[in-house]
């Protein structure tokens, strides 16, 4: 299934963060460890016509809580606003 955002905004595949244990063995919830990182899956176009400037695969931080969440073959994808991704990683 091909799915393309329609106007400024970006389809992310969200990235699980892992469950992390402090040296004493307590565990800290994923909720509180939670960062904000997805991989391109699919982008639209900026109001002026132009493309976003990102690409399939790459990984990005994104903010804001105004993304759709969505199911995809049984995983987690957003679509979220361009103006909400903050970075971009670089590998």
């Amino acid at each position: 299934m091909n799915i393309t955002p329609l106007g400024e905004r970006v389809l992310l595949k969200q990235i699980k963060t892992k469950e992390e244990k402090t040296k004493s063995g307590l565990i800290i919830p994923k909720s509180s460890t939670e960062k904000k990182e997805g991989e391109v899956i699919s982008v639209g176009v900026l109001e002026n016509g132009k493309e976003i400037p990102l690409k399939k695969g790459d990984i990005v931080i994104y903010g804001g809580y105004s993304h759709e969440e969505i199911e995809i073959n049984g995983e987690k994808h957003l679509i979220v606003d361009f103006k909400d991704i903050v970075a971009k990683i670089e590998k």
